[in-house]
């Protein structure tokens, strides 16, 4: 491997390690569409999902089949029928929906079984598949005056059987079929089951695998995060085909069900899947409740993830060393910057209230997120919380980045300017920082 491969391989893992580390023990539902499975997909996608189970995610799996039936129909000379959206399905249709799902669920099986290449132990055992009746099922009924057959809508989610499956290590495979209390099957959609059983599961995550790279703006732009306000304002807004439309709604009802986080990716781009759970970039589009990004006041479990920030720049002498105890102690002075549960950025103000004065000290963003502005954002959080404290005029102290304050409205000062008890800091560690202020009021 040349120094360039190797050094673009160290930072994409350092990049997917702490998403590793994050989704261990979560639980993610993946819906897979009929579109995925029938264009010869399923071998790749396989080794992805038995890559994610090897680093301990728990995985349901819900497919689609409306290719499939879609097929069958038009070999048999005949088309399906639809209402308002929902799919009619009499006696003759619910049979060969079975067989949809049958096929659909023995190539999974099969898939899954296949030694997973990329793993170390060739001996490990693998991933255990696990279907069963989790999905209680009723009738759709009559819509304006039609009968929809044996479409159904889920009544319940077998919660207890699934986990149990889940903590013996299983994958569990669930079709769109539903049962009834009398014994009867019901059609189902995909998004219908796949919302139902990341709400029910409280599943981190809902993940759509489709032919679409993700959501588009108007101007067919891919958009690669969304709120779940951002999202319905394009369902209000903009035209979607059917099936985007239904898994747009579906991602705003999990996220506002307490999933954290839903993602629409097309599943026919090699290692799509990957790339979107272990990149910041990733590689369709994420949806959360709210704003992906935010700055917060940080707490002691931020403790470790601020000390991995500043250690390299005290080990180069950039920034004065502050060890666990002092961070403890002095923890209510620094706030994060944290995207997608991940802390890329941290800084501190320290207020001279007597004197109307603040420093901003610890201004520090990871060397994998540098090129997202996130040093301007936390320096414009702090510019807010000084003021709202009464702050007059804000210092900072550097010796290698006097250049970004003074482009950011800095202005050289003078050490008699401090705060008495901050001169006297100021002398006793003998760094001669130059010294930067910025007027507030």
């Amino acid at each position: 491997m040349s120094p360039q491969s190797s050094a673009a391989f160290v930072a994409d893992f350092r990049q997917a390690a702490p998403y590793i580390h994050y989704l261990s023990g979560k639980t993610i539902v993946l819906a897979v569409s009929s579109h995925v499975l029938l264009a010869d997909k399923l071998a790749s996608l396989a080794k992805d999902i038995q890559l994610l189970a090897s680093l301990g995610v728990r995985l349901v799996l819900v497919h689609g089949t409306r290719q499939y039936l879609n097929n069958m129909m038009h070999a048999a000379g005949e088309t399906l029928s639809y209402h308002r959206g929902w799919r009619i399905t009499d006696e003759a249709t619910l049979q060969q929906v079975k067989q949809a799902c049958g096929m659909v669920r023995f190539d999974i099986e099969a898939a899954l079984s296949s030694s997973p290449a990329q793993m170390p132990d060739r001996n490990q055992r693998r991933l255990r598949v696990a279907s069963g009746n989790f999905l209680l099922a009723k009738p759709l009924g009559v819509l304006d005056g039609i009968d929809m057959g044996y479409t159904g809508r889920i009544r319940k989610v077998d919660a207890e059987a699934i986990q149990q499956r889940l903590n013996e290590g299983c994958l569990v495979l669930v079709s769109p079929l539903g049962q009834s209390l009398s014994g009867k099957s019901f059609n189902l959609g995909l998004d219908d089951a796949a919302q139902a059983l990341a709400v029910t599961l409280k599943a981190e995550k809902l993940v759509f695998l489709t032919s679409d790279d993700g959501v588009r703006s108007a101007d067919g732009t891919l958009l690669n995060q969304l709120t779940a306000a951002d999202a319905q304002t394009l369902l209000d807004t903009s035209a979607h085909s059917a099936d985007m439309s239904r898994m747009l709604k579906a991602a705003i009802y999990v996220l506002e069900n307490g999933v954290r986080r839903a993602h629409i990716l097309s599943g026919l781009n090699d290692g799509s899947l990957i790339a979107e759970l272990f990149t910041r970039q990733g590689s369709g589009t994420a949806l959360a409740q709210s704003s992906f990004m935010r700055i917060r006041a940080a707490d002691n479990r931020d403790i470790g993830d601020i000390i991995s920030l500043i250690a390299p720049l005290e080990h180069a002498g950039i920034l004065l060393p502050r060890n666990r105890e002092y961070l403890e102690n002095h923890i209510h002075e620094f706030s994060v910057l944290e995207h997608d549960c991940h802390v890329y950025g941290c800084v501190a103000l320290k207020v001279f209230e007597q004197q109307h004065t603040g420093e901003l000290a610890c201004l520090v963003v990871s060397p994998d997120a540098q090129d997202g502005g996130y040093g301007e954002l936390l320096l414009d959080y702090v510019l807010k919380q000084a003021k709202a404290r009464g702050v007059h005029t804000l210092f900072a102290l550097s010796t290698n980045t006097g250049d970004w304050f003074d482009e950011r409205g800095f202005e050289t000062a003078e050490l008699s300017e401090l705060p008495p008890a901050r001169q006297e800091q100021y002398l006793q560690n003998k760094r001669r920082s130059k010294i930067y202020r910025r007027s507030l009021v």
